[in-house]
């Protein structure tokens, strides 16, 4: 099954970039320019993620996400926006954003991000096999061990993103608070504890890329 995508945004040639970008790897896409006709589209819709644009016309896409919030629509939603200001983006966390994108944007790292929230947001299993271990969602456990929170949000991403590498920048972006200073001394800490647990050879690091498990 297709996953459909929403997309607002009003600048025409950003949109058919991202239009054909996103419907060449497997998406059926929906796009409108106007703020107010994105609503509708949502209340009359199911999507699986949504892509807003904040500075459109009628209707912003910050309020826009305040309004479907408050409908108690919790469908993904990452910004794509000029706005590179913090207060906007805490803004757009605090009521309810998934993500936010800063643009220009990379569309090989925005395709990564929609698949991780997607992965995360679909029906999961309780538990995972992974290697010779039992990862269980609920409890946070390999096996018995019970995992940190930086552990256990470090290795969901990594199984999330098992067919690809999982960039640092993406695991900075989950794993860390939005207001704690990463660093890849601190990351690769999380990662060596993590080996301990599943074996030395079991997560392969992509020197100055980021990691990925090796099954």
């Amino acid at each position: 099954m297709l996953h459909k995508i929403l997309i607002l945004e009003d600048d025409k040639l950003f949109g058919e970039t991202l239009v054909d970008f996103l419907e060449d790897e497997g998406f059926k896409i929906y796009w409108v320019r106007d703020g107010l006709e994105a609503e509708e589209i949502c209340y009359e819709n199911y999507f699986d993620l949504m892509l807003f644009d904040i500075n459109v016309p009628n209707l912003s896409g910050l309020s826009l996400l305040k309004n479907i919030r408050s409908s108690d629509d919790n469908t993904p939603v990452i910004f794509l926006t000029s706005f590179k200001d913090k207060d906007t983006m805490i803004k757009g966390f605090d009521i309810g954003c998934d993500d936010f994108l800063k643009k220009p944007i990379d569309l090989d790292e925005l395709l990564y991000r929609i698949k991780a929230i997607l992965l995360r947001t679909a029906p999961k299993k309780q538990t995972y096999q992974l290697f010779n271990f039992t990862y269980d969602y609920t409890n946070k456990t390999l096996d018995e061990k019970v995992l940190t929170q930086k552990q256990y949000k470090l290795l969901e991403l990594l199984i999330e993103n098992r067919d690809n590498i999982t960039t640092k920048k993406m695991i900075y972006d989950r794993v860390w608070e939005w207001n704690k200073t990463p660093s890849d001394g601190s990351l690769r800490v999380y990662i060596n504890e993590l080996k301990k647990i599943l074996g030395s050879n079991t997560i392969k690091n992509y020197k100055g890329i980021g990691y990925k498990l090796e099954i």
